[in-house]
């Protein structure tokens, strides 16, 4: 094999990806890619490297199990020893010709689905990737921590010759985009290794024997193009550690979440490559509110957030959007958000026009109940995120510039989703009523947005993010008419929904979605191209240029024992689509390892014809 080992001079740092419902601490205009120099946080100053191999951090204290890992370093090292079933670009659309499942079809209901296997994907103990490994994997995932959000409708899968068999409860011509997800051989969820639950995987590394280390697998197809044949694995859990490593460039890649508050910042020295997410920031209305409960005044607000504000706020880590859909996907209705402007003055002749004026003449609007009231809305925000309350906050002044009164409450994590769940809050002796609400949640790649939208119920509770209190029972409906709709129609039929979302019920309002990053030091890596479910995807094109002279022995860096750091890093489990940000730390390995194994083929849901929950 062409080895084009070759030093590098550095590369990057620490990450966290917050996702959830208002997940704390993580948070359009501009849709490329291209992003400042320099993000909040803690600026790290360029530094020559001080070993001589490719390296990335890893954290024993987590699950490297690619259907358990929620720590950020452990999913970066399984994108190197998992395929995914598909890839998908940063518009949400399938790559074709790459992942293990070559081609799909439904049938006319658009819930049997059938997956072609491609051959020739081999597992890095040289067997051949079949259709039973396929639908074992997808057995693991429905049940997983990581990926279970996603399989809502799923029913179950079975192998058949050279495809994999799917049926869903409720049709989705958008299924096959959900299936971003890591294959496994049959029969090795639990495996235990070096490195601890390893699963054998077809990825174009494996681990070594002493588990501290990622190795050419000699049954990946593309081995010779492969940019190093060992990628070490170093160990550092607390942000001055994975600092200094930085600095020192011991570890070489890493992914950051900018919105999030583990983001640390890194210098201009570095080149940042940012990627599309579904992590969507929107407000939302308590319905059975002084005002909340009019679709006016739902409607009215429409136009009363700066969008684009969120990307200042983020250091254009974000992309501004008026509808819940990422705004560079195909099906995304711009004509429907060019009329959905930031425009206070289309927001006050809104909310006059239906009769919220200033009848009293001193400066504040009032609506009519017998007599004029006042008005005093109280708008609730995680308090961990800057971006979030700064939103908030530019709009409570904006609302006192055309006379709405506005009260932003800045919470605590655990008394904002009080605050959710009851519709009211604490504030000394008093309680004070939910208006509004800002939040943010993990979609689903199709933006399903079934759990953000239906009527909350006793059957749905343990899934439904939805604390507005809203009765509309027709947005399911809407919903499914959506997701049950070929290519030909799905533009139309997302514009029509999203139409009813924005001007008749108004019941969400769309700030933007999160971007991510994968951060290298200058010159050093060509070729990255990464995406939301892999951001390595495409590593056997990257170019890696060391800074030493070719033929340079090798020196890897020692790592310190995680026994002797400080206080850890704290990490976010991303969870997945719809799943809300505790802050706390995901368990480790050994609580998280199942029992028993799946069969080979998963069970099948019981409820046929309902959404199983997340």
């Amino acid at each position: 094999m062409t080895n084009r080992r070759k030093r590098v001079l550095a590369l990057l740092l620490v990450l966290a990806m917050a996702l959830a419902l208002a997940g704390c601490g993580s948070d359009d205009e501009g849709l490329s890619n291209e992003i400042p120099e320099s993000s909040v946080g803690k600026d790290v100053e360029r530094a020559p490297a001080l070993d001589n191999v490719f390296s990335i951090n890893s954290n024993s204290k987590y699950s490297k199990n690619p259907f358990v890992a929620t720590n950020h370093a452990n999913q970066l090292i399984c994108s190197l020893v998992y395929e995914n079933m598909v890839e998908l670009d940063n518009n949400f659309e399938v790559i074709r010709d790459t992942g293990i499942i070559s081609d799909w079809k439904c049938d006319d209901s658009g819930k049997n689905w059938e997956l072609t296997i491609e051959p020739g994907h081999y597992f890095s103990d040289g067997t051949e990737v079949m259709p039973r490994d396929v639908s074992y994997s997808m057995g693991w995932a429905i049940n997983s921590d990581r990926f279970h959000g996603r399989f809502a409708s799923y029913q179950g899968s079975s192998p058949g010759e050279g495809v994999v068999y799917v049926t869903l409860g409720i049709p989705d011509r958008q299924f096959i985009k959900l299936l971003n997800l890591p294959v496994i051989k049959l029969g090795t969820y639990g495996d235990m290794g070096p490195a601890g639950n390893t699963p054998i995987g077809s990825g174009p590394y494996a681990y070594n024997e002493e588990g501290d280390a990622l190795v050419a697998s000699e049954f990946y197809p593309g081995r010779d193009e492969l940019p190093v044949d060992t990628i070490y694995l170093k160990e550092y859990n607390n942000a001055d550690a994975i600092i200094s490593a930085f600095e020192d460039g011991y570890i070489d890649v890493v992914i950051n979440d900018p919105s999030s508050y583990t983001n640390l910042g890194y210098a201009s020295s570095n080149e940042f490559h940012t990627y599309a997410t579904t992590n969507l920031h929107y407000v939302a209305f308590n319905e059975e509110s002084m005002l909340g409960r009019y679709s006016y005044f739902r409607i009215a607000m429409q136009h009363a957030f700066d969008r684009a504000y969120l990307v200042e706020l983020l250091h254009g880590n974000a992309v501004a959007a008026a509808l819940p859909m990422y705004p560079t996907n195909p099906a995304y209705p711009d004509a429907l958000e060019d009329r959905l402007d930031y425009n206070l003055t289309s927001c006050k002749n809104i909310l006059e026009a239906a009769g919220i004026q200033d009848y009293d003449e001193d400066g504040m609007l009032e609506f009519m109940s017998g007599s004029p009231q006042k008005i005093d809305l109280n708008f609730v925000v995680c308090a961990d995120s800057s971006a979030k309350c700064g939103i908030a906050r530019r709009f409570q002044e904006d609302m006192a510039s055309i006379g709405l009164k506005v009260t932003v409450h800045e919470l605590t994590w655990a008394n904002y989703m009080s605050a959710l769940e009851e519709g009211s809050f604490k504030s000394g002796k008093q309680t004070v009523p939910v208006d509004m609400y800002y939040a943010e949640v993990k979609l689903r790649n199709n933006f399903d947005l079934t759990e953000l939208l239906q009527p909350r119920d006793k059957d749905n509770e343990l899934t439904n993010q939805n604390y507005s209190r809203s009765k509309d029972a027709t947005i399911v409906q809407r919903i499914e008419r959506y997701l049950a709709s070929p290519d030909t129609t799905r533009a139309d039929e997302y514009y029509q929904l999203c139409d009813y979302i924005v001007n008749t019920s108004g019941s969400l309002i769309t700030i933007g979605f999160e971007k991510q990053q994968i951060i290298t030091r200058r010159g050093v890596c060509k070729g990255i191209n990464p995406n939301f479910g892999n951001p390595l995807y495409g590593f056997e094109h990257w170019e890696i240029t060391f800074g030493a002279e070719d033929g340079a022995v090798p020196t890897p860096a020692p790592s310190p024992s995680p026994t002797t750091e400080p206080e850890d890093l704290p990490e976010e489990d991303p969870g997945e689509e719809l799943s809300e940000d505790t802050g706390a730390e995901p368990s480790p390995d050994s609580s998280q390892e199942p029992e028993a194994e799946p069969s080979a083929v998963p069970t099948t849901n019981q409820d046929k014809g309902e959404k199983k929950d997340d």
